[in-house]
């Protein structure tokens, strides 16, 4: 036999509310940009003690910033948002040429473009100077 249980309309409204509360914390939690304010002049990298092999990268002021390519040439980096597309994660540098987010999968190639999915907005991507040992991002 079923039965019907009554609830106090005080009651209905308290677990709405926090129903609600715990909705909006799930949905702002997802937030899948980050808003990156580059100082002014730029971030810069001094090459003779960061950044040496290919393969490396730091992450600085929401920017992940790679060696993709050996010499001290402008095109030997590369500079993207550091936080996924997706949901926001930190992604990293693979040797492959490829930003990866350990997160959910998603890549993106050297210029911040969506490779593989989920994610299907690109990095932002930066400009990169080089004048003699000091990298500039801007």
């Amino acid at each position: 036999m079923l039965t019907q249980e009554s609830i106090s309309r005080k009651d209905f409204l308290r677990s709405m509310g926090l129903g609600g509360a715990a909705l909006m914390a799930v949905l702002t939690s997802c937030k899948n940009t980050v808003d990156v304010v580059l100082p002014s002049g730029g971030i810069t990298v001094d090459l003779s003690t960061k950044l040496l092999t290919v393969g490396s990268f730091i992450y600085s002021n929401g920017i992940i910033i790679a060696r993709i390519a050996a010499g001290n040439a402008s095109t030997s980096f590369a500079a993207v948002a550091q936080a996924c597309t997706h949901e926001g994660t930190s992604v990293v540098y693979q040797s492959s040429g490829k930003f990866h987010c350990p997160n959910h999968g998603a890549e993106y190639n050297t210029s911040g473009a969506v490779t593989l999915g989920p994610a299907t907005k690109s990095l932002t991507k930066y400009n990169t100077l080089v004048n003699g040992t000091t990298l500039t991002i801007s």
